[in-house]
C-alpha cells in the first residue's frame, strides 16, 4: 500500500447521508440543494452526500459500496488507488456477469471474471501486474511501471504473490506480463519457482489451461497444478531437496516419495525438475511440460479417479502418520 493510500485509510471517515435519509428528516429537494450550494453538505455521488468535501477515493469507496455485488477497479482508476497518478473520471471497473453494467455518470463498467483482486484503501482493484500491463498498453512509461511492480512485490512473500497473480491473468496478456517483468528483481526469497512459472506460462501461451501455484492436491501442496491436463509439477531445488541441503534432507526425501506416490494413485501425472534445469535448461522443462499438456488434452484418461473411500490410510499426508517423520513438521 502506498503512503498516500495508508494516510487515506487512517483519516476519520466523514459522515455520509443518503437522499432518503435527508428526506426522512424532513428535508425537501430544494433544501438539500441549498445545503449543497452553501457548503453545509457535499455531493459524493448521485444520492449520497458527505459532511466534508469528498476525495476521489471516498467517491470510489461509495460507488463500490452502493453496488450489491461490488466492483473491481481497473486501468487508470486502479493506478490512482495504488498511488500512481491523478484520478480521471469517469472511473473504470469490472463486474461479474450477473451484475448490471449500468455504472451511471461516474463509472464505466466491463463484464468479466477477476481471478485475483487486491483490496487497497477499502476498494477492490486489479492485481499490480494486471494493472501494469493494462497501463503499458495505454502508453504509460515502462520504467515507471517496473518500479511500481518492484515496490508492490517486495518482501519475503513477494515472489509467491507475483507467481499467483501471473497465473491468474487472462491468457491474452500473460506474454505481455512476462515481457514487462523480464529481468525485474522482486521479493527477497528464492526466485526459482517464479522463473519456472514465467517460462511455463510463455510455453503454454495460446493453450486454454489454468496454471495454479502452490495448490493442494490429495492433501499435499504442489508447486504447479494444471487440472485440465491432470498434471502436477514440482520444482526441486538442491537447497531443500538435495542430500546436503539446509533442511532435514532425510525427512524431505522421505516425505517427497509419499507425496508423489499419493498424487499418482489419485490419478495425476507428476513431472519434477531441478533448480539447475530451471536456471540453465529451461527450454527442456518447457518442452516436456507443453508436450505433456497437449498430449493429455488430446488423450484424456479414461480411468476413473479414486474416491475418498478408495484411498488407503497411507494416502493421508505422511507427516501425520509416518513413524520417521516428526508430527509437528510441515510441508
Amino acid at each position: 500500500m502506498t503512503q498516500n493510500a495508508q494516510a487515506d485509510t487512517q483519516q476519520q471517515k466523514p459522515e455520509l447521508w443518503t437522499t432518503a435519509r435527508l428526506r426522512g428528516q424532513g428535508k425537501s429537494s430544494a433544501q438539500i440543494a441549498a445545503a449543497v450550494d452553501e457548503g453545509k453538505i457535499h455531493r459524493v455521488i448521485p444520492g449520497v452526500y458527505s459532511t466534508e468535501s469528498p476525495t476521489d477515493l471516498l467517491k470510489l469507496q461509495v460507488l463500490s459500496q452502493r453496488r450489491r455485488r461490488g466492483v473491481t477497479y481497473t486501468g487508470v482508476t486502479a493506478a490512482h488507488v495504488y498511488g500512481l497518478g491523478d484520478m480521471v473520471w469517469p472511473a473504470t471497473g469490472r463486474v461479474d456477469v450477473k451484475s448490471s453494467r449500468d455504472g451511471g455518470e461516474l463509472l464505466i463498467l466491463s463484464v468479466g471474471a477477476t481471478e485475483r483482486a487486491v483490496t487497497v484503501s477499502g476498494v477492490s482493484v486489479t492485481s499490480p501486474i494486471e494493472t501494469a500491463v493494462e497501463l503499458l498498453a495505454a502508453g504509460w512509461d515502462r520504467k515507471k511501471l517496473r518500479t511500481f511492480l518492484t515496490g508492490r512485490y517486495r518482501g519475503a512473500k513477494g515472489n509467491d504473490a507475483l507467481a499467483e497473480d501471473l497465473v491468474a491473468l487472462p491468457p491474452r496478456i500473460r506474454k505481455d506480463a512476462t515481457d514487462l517483468l523480464d529481468g525485474l528483481v522482486t521479493g527477497t526469497a528464492s526466485k526459482l519457482e517464479l522463473k519456472a512459472v514465467k517460462y511455463i506460462l510463455e510455453g503454454l501461451n495460446g493453450i486454454d489451461v489454468t496454471v495454479k501455484v502452490n495448490h493442494v492436491v490429495a492433501g499435499y501442496r504442489f508447486d504447479l497444478v494444471i487440472e485440465e491436463a491432470d498434471l502436477l509439477i514440482e520444482i526441486d531445488s538442491f537447497t531443500f531437496h538435495g542430500p546436503s541441503g539446509r533442511e532435514s534432507a532425510e525427512r524431505t526425501f522421505e516425505l517427497d516419495r509419499w507425496k508423489g506416490n499419493t498424487a499418482v494413485r489419485a490419478g495425476w501425472e507428476l513431472l519434477r525438475f531441478t533448480g539447475d534445469t530451471v536456471r540453465w535448461l529451461p527450454e527442456h522443462m518447457v518442452e516436456m511440460v507443453v508436450d505433456t499438456v497437449r498430449y493429455n488434452l488430446r488423450h484424456p484418461r479414461t480411468r476413473r479417479r479414486r474416491t475418498l473411500k478408495e484411498f488407503l490410510f497411507l494416502d493421508n499426508p505422511a507427516q501425520y502418520w509416518h513413524a520417521l517423520l516428526k508430527p509437528s513438521s510441515r510441508l
